[in-house]
């Protein structure tokens, strides 16, 4: 039998412009008016500067009848879109829910930013539209294929990772699962042909951008770079991988390119093909 909760999550370095709630797919997940005196349960779990720290959020995403089997997973994609459309620095820390004090958790990973001047964003309205739109995408691509399903963990896990070297390289776990081919051999050539073709070899999304994106990585598998958390003078690398992914993840969701991975020989035609056209 599913059990359906309420569960508040206070969003942290979340500015919005509006003063009016939203609601994602379809009412399920909604930002809510975050009053912290009316959803933090008096628990053990949460010590006092854990309840100071939730006094600071103003909004929150709301859990409206969820699955608890489901939420948190779904949840994380809802986050995953906010990072994709809009880079932005928000996270949550904390699940909240009176209902079932057995659901109240405090969460370790929380979604990372690379530059802080990079990623203050104030979310708009319209925002908002274009993230439950890429939510909802997000939702089906998750089950389309293996691919697209380990390509989406990727993702998630490089946007929260802490340490450079392992952002990047889950980053770019993200984009050989998406731009890889079927056939061994010429791996660097194909992800670098088929990222810029993609993305119509915009600026920053050029066919040397995305070489020298790989060439960093070439450099740490092979020696060529000492491996340490954060490797030195790469931050602005990482950026603009940040960059060259979520535009991908933009065109490839909110045109559904995402559908072509449900059949291996449909989506090497449709890489071949934008491939020949260039």
């Amino acid at each position: 039998m599913v059990t359906i909760m309420h569960i508040v999550m206070p969003l942290f370095d979340f500015d919005y412009e509006d003063s009016q709630g939203f609601e994602f797919d379809g009412g399920k997940y909604a930002l809510r008016r975050f009053n912290p005196d009316d959803e933090i349960p008096n628990l053990d779990l949460f010590s006092k500067i854990d309840v100071e720290y939730m006094e600071e959020p103003c909004w929150a995403i709301v859990a409206e009848n969820s699955d608890v089997e489901k939420y948190m997973q779904e949840v994380n994609i809802l986050l995953l879109s906010f990072k994709i459309y809009t880079l932005s620095r928000l996270f949550i820390k904390y699940c909240l829910c009176k209902e079932n004090e057995t659901l109240c958790s405090i969460l370790n990973d929380t979604m990372q930013f690379v530059l802080k001047d990079k990623s203050s964003i104030i979310i708009s309205r319209d925002n908002l539209k274009a993230i439950n739109n890429g939510f909802s995408n997000l939702l089906q691509m998750h089950n389309i294929s293996n691919r697209t399903q380990n390509a989406l963990y990727f993702l998630y896990r490089g946007f929260h990772s802490t340490k450079m070297i392992d952002s990047f390289m889950l980053l770019m776990s993200a984009i050989e699962s998406l731009f890889s081919g079927e056939k061994q051999g010429g791996v660097t050539r194909t992800i670098c042909l088929r990222v810029s073709n993609f993305l119509n070899n915009k600026t920053r999304c050029k066919y040397q951008n995305i070489e020298d994106l790989y060439d960093l990585r070439s450099k740490i598998v092979h020696g060529r770079v000492i491996v340490n958390d954060e490797i030195k003078g790469h931050l602005a690398t990482l950026h603009e991988f940040e960059y060259v992914i979520t535009e991908c993840m933009k065109k490839m969701l909110d045109n559904k390119i995402y559908s072509i991975y449900g059949n291996v020989h449909n989506k090497e035609i449709y890489f071949n093909k934008l491939i020949a056209s260039s």
